[in-house]
Formats: structure tokens, C-alpha cells, sequence
């Protein structure tokens, strides 16, 4: 007689497993208006931002923004910060609509940002820059004076560089173009 055992697969469902998640990824340099376009188009959606945790930990230690990028990527300081970005990636997954507020620059940095949801839809909002680096620079300058939280030239200028522009074949569903920019200016300079 031959033993017969059942091959059953392991039949435990883990919530993020069936959740469908909409994830928006926003596209753009530092000073581009990121922040300000989820606040009035996204602030019903989850928001993933490393700035929002930077300032977190740095406030945390009395750190500046500045001198947080200034420790070794293995400083202590640098590794909480790590570990609280993890987390908010896993709270994440508890929530239907997400957005990333990162600047999502390349198709490498989009698709690590993807691989956390499978099976997700993903929508794409890329800001434009082009032909404003100038005015971000200085916004960036502006913003680090008012804030502490300076942003060297060479980095911006790097993230100008990098750039690449969004595809639906990085498998978006959605993906839409828009100025931020010039509105921001527009407002500053009729301040």
C-alpha cells in the first residue's frame, strides 16, 4: 500500500498579498514643486518622503539638513534614518493609495520604488524642469538660507543630468506632464 502524503502549499495570506495598491510615483529634481503638488493634488494618499524623515532625525540629534548628508553613509545617524524609511515602506502597504515623494529621477530608482508592490498600478506624474534650471538652483539657495536645509549646486546639477524621462513601458498605467515650477516662481516673485 503506498503512503499517499498531501502536497498543500503553504495557504497563510498576508494582507499586502491582496490589497490593491495605486501607486503614484512624482518625478522631478530637488526644488521642482514635488511636495507642493502632492499637498494639493495627492494629500489623500499615503506619502512616502525621505525629506519628511531626514528632518525627523535630524531634529531628533540637532542635526541640520546639511550636515545629516555630511556623515558616512554608515553613521548610526544615517542608518536610523534607513531603518525609519523601511518602515515607512511597510506601513505602505496597509494603505490602497501611496506617493512617492522622492525624486524618482531614474528608470533604476522608479522600478525599486515599484518592486515593493506587486501586482500594483502605478501612475506617473513627471514635473517638468527643463529650461528652469536656473530659477530652481536659486529657489534652492533661497529655500536652504530661509530653512537650513541647503542643497549644494553640484548635487541639483547632478539630478539635472541624470534625468530620464518616464516611460509607460516601466509598466505606468498613467502618466501625465506638468509645470509646477513657474507657478511657484510666478507666486514668489509677486510676493
Amino acid at each position: 500500500m503506498q503512503n499517499k502524503q498531501k502536497n498543500e502549499f503553504n495557504k497563510t495570506v498576508h494582507p499586502e498579498s491582496y490589497t490593491l495598491h495605486d501607486v503614484m510615483l512624482v518625478v522631478a529634481p530637488s526644488c521642482a514643486g514635488k511636495t507642493t503638488y502632492i499637498n494639493e493634488h495627492f494629500n489623500d494618499r499615503f506619502v512616502i518622503s525621505s525629506d519628511n524623515i531626514v528632518d525627523d532625525v535630524c531634529k531628533k540629534y540637532g542635526l541640520t539638513y546639511s550636515e545629516f548628508f555630511q556623515l558616512d553613509f554608515k553613521h548610526q545617524v544615517r542608518e536610523e534614518q534607513r531603518t525609519f524609511f523601511d518602515q515607512s515602506i511597510k506601513e505602505s502597504k496597509k494603505h490602497n493609495k501611496v506617493v512617492w515623494d522622492l525624486t524618482n529621477l531614474t528608470k533604476r530608482d522608479r522600478a525599486r520604488a515599484m518592486s515593493h508592490y506587486p501586482n500594483a498600478i502605478f501612475r506617473a506624474v513627471e514635473l517638468e524642469f527643463k529650461g528652469w534650471e536656473k530659477e530652481i538652483i536659486k529657489l534652492s539657495h533661497e529655500r536652504g538660507l530661509a530653512t537650513g536645509k541647503i542643497i549644494p549646486k553640484d548635487v541639483l546639477l547632478n539630478m539635472f543630468k541624470r534625468f530620464e524621462p518616464v516611460s509607460k513601458a516601466e509598466g505606468f498605467t498613467d502618466l501625465t506632464t506638468t509645470n509646477v515650477i513657474s507657478s511657484i516662481i510666478a507666486l514668489k516673485n509677486a510676493a
